[in-house]
């Protein structure tokens, strides 16, 4: 009968060894390198080579990092693995640390073995939860710019908010809003994007923007000026469906960018103009009414007499009796709004 040559157990496994002996010195694991997580507690990124990355599930972060440490021994055959993490509760906050334990269950075939062997191994993770370098300075106050809102509407000041908000992952943040004479200004992180948001609005809502910028330190290792930005906005003093009264004709604003889009009610050209180069009588009010005759041509009820008249244009929609329809009540006559 042959003994295991180390501890004389009656019992050979592989070359000479009993199971036990040969396993802790031919074990399926050979390397597990410590594993230090840092996370982000207000990004919820991690850091790992150099930089930091997004994350879905801290579970699944750490089964993933796990499986990179490992290292299985060259000389067995892995059949399988399994990644268990135990993660204690814990609530997020600066320098908030936790001990998570990852079950490893590894099963192998030794050479000229039939039956896989199979092992657990408990391996230790820490968690560190701490602010990126981005979001320190977010929450330091930290700003490279303000955006100016000025004339505004709130709809305009809501959408800069929202959408400076999904910014989030680039890093981009708002670090103060503050309440100002006629509108507010939005301090904002980066400065790209300050001049990236105005141009959004000023496509959205038309108006005009002007940027100035002002030095605010100095980058001594790369020897270069560093500036912080204002970039002013303004909306323009038109909405998209307005009525235009511009020399006795009536007009409709289509689109609102730099530029005006305007419809001639009466001919349906369409024309670009400057909102600066318009000099506007204000046209009476959009009102609703009803079609009181089709045929042999369009009437509608007068909205203020309630007489029946024929509008001073017409539009390419098929009209049916009692439909409801907009107009606007200028110079005596009633203009079909479509």
């Amino acid at each position: 009968m042959e003994l295991c040559t180390k501890c004389g157990k009656k019992e050979v496994f592989l070359d000479g060894l009993c199971k036990e002996c040969y396993l802790n010195k031919n074990p399926l694991l050979v390397s597990f390198k410590p594993i230090k997580l840092l996370i982000c507690f207000c990004c919820h990124k991690y850091f790992a080579k150099g930089k930091w990355s997004s994350f879905n599930k801290l579970e699944d972060l750490i089964k993933n990092i796990v499986q990179k440490r490992i290292i299985f021994n060259d000389n067995v055959k892995i059949s399988s693995f399994k990644i268990k993490p135990t993660i204690p509760r814990y609530k997020e906050g600066p320098n908030v640390k936790i001990d998570v334990e990852s079950l490893l269950t590894v099963s192998g075939i030794y050479p000229g073995k039939k039956k896989p062997i199979k092992e657990e191994y408990v391996l230790p993770i820490k968690v560190i939860f701490i602010l990126c370098p981005r979001c320190s300075r977010h929450k330091s106050g930290y700003f490279e710019g303000i955006l100016q809102l000025r004339d505004v509407d709130k709809e305009v000041i809501d959408y800069a908010v929202v959408e400076a908000k999904k910014q989030k992952q680039r890093g981009i943040f708002i670090t103060k809003k503050l309440k100002v004479r006629n509108g507010f200004d939005i301090y904002l992180t980066k400065r790209r994007y300050i001049h990236e948001i105005a141009k959004e609005l000023l496509d959205k809502f038309g108006g005009e923007i002007k940027a100035s910028k002002k030095l605010f330190s100095r980058d001594k290792l790369r020897s270069k000026d560093i500036y912080r930005v204002n970039v002013l906005f303004r909306q323009s003093k038109f909405r998209k469906g307005d009525i235009l009264n511009i020399d006795g004709e009536l007009f409709k604003v289509k689109n609102i960018d730099r530029n005006l889009t305007i419809i001639n009610i009466k001919t349906g050209k369409k024309t670009l103009i400057m909102p600066k180069h318009l000099k506007v009588k204000a046209a009476e009010e959009i009102k609703g009414t009803i079609v009181s005759k089709v045929f042999p041509s369009i009437e509608v009820l007068h909205p203020e007499t309630f007489q029946s008249v024929k509008p001073a244009n017409t539009i390419k929609e098929k009209m049916k009796i009692n439909q409801n329809v907009k107009v606007v009540v200028s110079d005596g006559g009633v203009w079909l709004v479509d």
